[in-house]
């Protein structure tokens, strides 16, 4: 799904059946946490919900929630949450992706200021 400012958001279910009210879920918890961070402009981000459950030991269902950016000034950011309960799992990864993102928004922003201050571009242009 393409949104406004050119970011793609594509969700990937692994052995857990997709729903629509999955999806909206997910959409309501990340797509806010993503807006606060207009430097995503054209970065892919791809979200992967999976489900573990094994067949041979009783133990309660193990939802995981990972996601991948990949673009030109956040590559390769992977950051993985995990939670017995589906909605926990994916509010965890929307907290840590605020926190991941914050991280290095201010560390890109470091970066273009020295930048400026070493070549004398105005970085804002």
């Amino acid at each position: 799904m393409w949104s406004e400012d050119g970011r793609l958001l594509k969700i990937v279910f692994k052995n857990i059946e997709s729903s629509q009210l999955s999806k909206t879920f997910i959409q309501e918890r990340i797509i806010p946490v993503l807006d606060k961070f207009p430097s995503l402009k054209g970065h892919r981000i791809t979200l992967t919900i999976e489900m573990e459950n094994s067949p041979k030991q009783f133990d309660p269902d193990l939802f995981s929630v990972s996601s991948m950016i990949s673009g030109k000034s956040f590559k390769g950011l992977k950051i993985k949450r995990s939670s017995c309960n589906f909605y926990h799992a994916i509010a965890a990864l929307a907290d840590g992706l605020n926190e991941l993102l914050g991280v290095e928004n201010d560390r890109l922003i470091k970066s273009l200021k020295r930048q400026k201050i070493v070549t004398g571009e105005n970085i804002y242009e």
